[in-house]
């Protein structure tokens, strides 16, 4: 039994000291700017750079869940903001975006399990 409880401790501390690796360098300071504001304007608690952070799926949402209301309104507001971002900057917020997209639809946290009746 004490065997089975240390593995089982061993298990969650491991779980728990899971770090989330977000394997995309940022666009440039422009855009990054951009998604802040957009953010910060609609969630205060806004963290799109930080992936161990408790906001980081939430904020990513804002981007990655598409046509959603908050999604629409972070887009626009982000959207006209970088049309003032150098080109080499706005090329790559579009060239990474599916790619980030794919990955946050594969790493966000799942919605919980539904209760038995």
């Amino acid at each position: 039994m004490r065997f089975a409880t240390a593995i089982v401790a061993a298990a969650a501390a491991a779980i728990a000291s899971a770090q989330v690796v977000f394997p995309f360098a940022p666009e440039g300071p422009c855009v990054a700017a951009c998604t802040n504001e957009a953010g910060k304007s609609l969630y205060p608690f806004y963290n799109d750079v930080n992936p161990n952070s408790p906001f980081f799926f939430p904020s990513l949402a804002y981007t990655y869940e598409r046509g959603s209301k908050n999604a629409i309104a972070f887009m626009t507001k982000a959207g006209t903001c970088m049309t003032n971002c150098p080109m080499d900057e706005q090329n790559a917020y579009r060239a990474s975006y599916y790619p980030k997209l794919t990955w946050y639809n594969n790493n966000k946290p799942s919605a919980a399990p539904a209760r038995r009746r």
